[in-house]
């Protein structure tokens, strides 16, 4: 077995070893990246949940709210003659 395998299956069962803590790690990067959306205006708000269910198992509630700028689109009939928004 070379250094390279040896690094790595070291590396696999020390990461292993912290498994109960993967929710809280995935939460953390999410917070990250929806504050940016947040701060971009894309989305208005939002609420993460993480859950370890069991060894490997995991539970992710993701409370998303948009918020959606009404104004200057054009409001009219379609085609069909149907309404063109759908909110």
């Amino acid at each position: 077995m070379g250094v390279k395998e040896h690094v790595a299956s070291a590396f696999i069962g020390i990461s292993l070893r912290f498994e109960r803590f993967f929710p809280q790690i995935i939460k953390f990067f999410m917070n990250k990246k929806l504050r940016g959306y947040k701060e971009k205006g894309w989305i208005s708000n939002y609420k993460i949940q993480a859950r370890r269910k069991g060894k490997y198992h995991y539970s992710f509630i993701v409370d998303l709210s948009l918020g959606i700028n009404r104004g200057g689109e054009e409001h009219g009939r379609g085609e069909e003659g149907t309404s063109k928004d759908h909110y």
